[in-house]
């Protein structure tokens, strides 16, 4: 009898310290954070400021950009997505938004996994006003920049590394970036009204 009770105390321990393990392991189980929640994005003087809830577990924040493009006949397509940055803050200053209105996303990241993607549009308020008509964008690298004032452009990507430098004249203009790879890039057009940058992309080829 004593060996049985005591077979029988030892299986319920066992059965014990297996319900605790199971517990304990679901309790420190990894999992990817959640989704930003409380989205904001709003103008605050010419860029777009972006700011979401902080996620508790994130270790950084992942976010992409998306701008509906225009044919030469200025009719909407689909919007284009482009990846933007990643940022361990939960704010963004978007310095150089697409022209009309941008599409933002934004996940959070740890090393588990990515949340799904939250999303958040702005417009950009310059847009219609801008001296230089660009296109198109997204582009394979050859592109039509027209303009009413005479500038000097360089092209550069967000680092600020300079790929191309010219003279726009009055009228249209013709420049082939297919060297370039595939990214976000801007182009700095100064004149005597001062200086206009546009954001554009240069998609796979």
């Amino acid at each position: 009898m004593k060996k049985a009770e005591l077979r029988k105390s030892s299986l319920a321990t066992i059965g014990i310290l297996f319900v605790i393990l199971l517990l304990l392991g679901s309790c420190n189980k990894k999992e990817a954070p959640s989704a930003p929640t409380h989205l904001k994005a709003v103008v605050d003087g010419d860029c777009i400021h972006l700011s979401w809830r902080r996620v508790p577990n994130a270790d950084y924040y992942r976010i992409t950009v998306g701008f509906q493009t225009r044919d030469s006949n200025n009719v909407l397509a689909d919007i284009y997505e482009v990846f933007l940055c990643e940022t361990s803050d939960h704010t963004y200053n978007d310095r150089y938004p697409f022209d009309g209105m941008n599409y933002y996303k934004i996940e959070a990241v740890n090393e588990y996994g990515s949340s799904p993607c939250s999303e958040v549009s702005c417009d950009d308020p310059y847009y219609g006003s801008l001296p230089i008509c660009f296109y198109p964008n997204p582009t394979m690298g050859r592109v039509s920049i027209m303009t009413n004032n005479k500038s000097h452009i360089t092209v550069t990507n967000l680092f600020g590394d300079v790929f191309y430098e010219m003279e726009l004249y009055v009228g249209a203009n013709e420049l082939d970036m297919s060297q370039l790879n595939s990214g976000i890039y801007l182009l700095h057009a100064y004149n005597e009204n001062g200086e206009t940058v546009i954001r554009f992309v240069i998609k796979g080829k």
